[in-house]
């Protein structure tokens, strides 16, 4: 027993140097194997490349092979070819020459025109802006002024028509120069509202007593009045102007032409416009000529205008 134990003792150097052995050799050889493996890849991949490029220039001398082959052909045929053969080929290629030309003339020129015709598109575009701009701005226009004519008219509604009712009685039963001498103290459109309530005969007599200046102003104020809720403003407008024209007809002749020749030009017209022929014609002899033509065109034309409508 004592002498195995001895010899197990003594291998055990050998059997670590065996191990450290092999496990060296082990490394070298994997070391080896690599190196080996990666110069046949780079001899391998050399080869490869050295092939592909011999292939690629054998492809490139069979290419320009064919190429001189086909040009050796084609001028063999050409040489077979007699004078008026080629002579009409010639021809025919001068033609396809001429109609490429003419396609690609009438391809540019279709070109131009389909840039002209974006160009007038884009100018039209630019024009209608411009022009819905100014239809913007005339819209605009056309509301103010609506809003400016309805803060002209001077409204009223039915319990104050009826106070003024009454107050139209009592100045129609006064003196017509005391009554205008009161009417011109009060505010003037209530003055246009007692002279509207009154008849035509009364208002007329009390209107001739007021300054034609201040006379004219109360026209203008009995022109725009409305009462509340009742007409449309060209109903309005069109019962005033008829108020208006029966009381200038009462008024004595010289007097209302003063009067006349204060108003609104415009407010003039559309009075005479609705007077009989026998008032308007005697306001017209009391008129200077080139006026009385003025006024009789424009009187004309507003006539004209109902009788359409009519």
């Amino acid at each position: 027993m004592g002498k195995t134990k001895l010899n197990k003792k003594k291998l055990i150097p050998y059997v670590l140097f065996f191990i450290v052995f092999f496990a060296i050799s082990s490394v070298v050889m994997i070391t080896l194997k690599k190196g080996i493996e990666k110069k046949m890849v780079g001899y391998y991949t050399s080869k490869i490349a050295e092939i592909e490029e011999e292939y690629s220039k054998k492809e490139i001398s069979d290419k320009k092979a064919d190429e001189q082959k086909e040009t050796k052909e084609a001028v063999r045929s050409i040489k077979e070819f007699s004078s008026d053969e080629i002579k009409k080929y010639q021809q025919e290629l001068k033609e396809r020459v001429a109609l490429y030309e003419k396609k690609s003339a009438l391809l540019r020129k279709n070109e131009r025109e389909i840039e002209a015709f974006k160009s007038d598109v884009e100018n039209r575009k630019k024009e209608m802006e411009t022009m819905r701009k100014k239809l913007d701005g005339a819209l605009l226009l056309i509301s103010k002024e609506r809003i400016d004519l309805d803060s002209d008219l001077i409204v009223f509604d039915e319990s104050e028509r009826k106070n003024l009712k009454r107050l139209a009685g009592i100045y129609s039963s006064m003196d017509a120069l005391k009554a205008a001498q009161v009417l011109s103290k009060l505010k003037k459109n209530t003055s246009a509202k007692i002279l509207a309530g009154m008849q035509s005969k009364k208002s007329s007599k009390i209107l001739s007593e007021f300054d034609p200046a201040f006379a004219a102003v109360i026209s203008e104020r009995i022109k725009r009045l409305q009462i509340v809720n009742q007409d449309s403003d060209e109903t309005i407008k069109e019962r005033n102007i008829k108020k208006l024209a029966a009381i200038y007809q009462k008024i004595e002749t010289e007097k209302a032409v003063s009067i006349i020749k204060k108003l609104e030009y415009k407010t003039a017209v559309s009075i005479l416009s609705k007077m009989n022929e026998k008032n308007l014609a005697k306001i017209l002899e009391f008129v200077e000529t080139d006026e009385a033509s003025k006024l009789t065109e424009a009187i004309r034309e507003i006539l004209k205008k109902e009788f359409k409508k009519s």
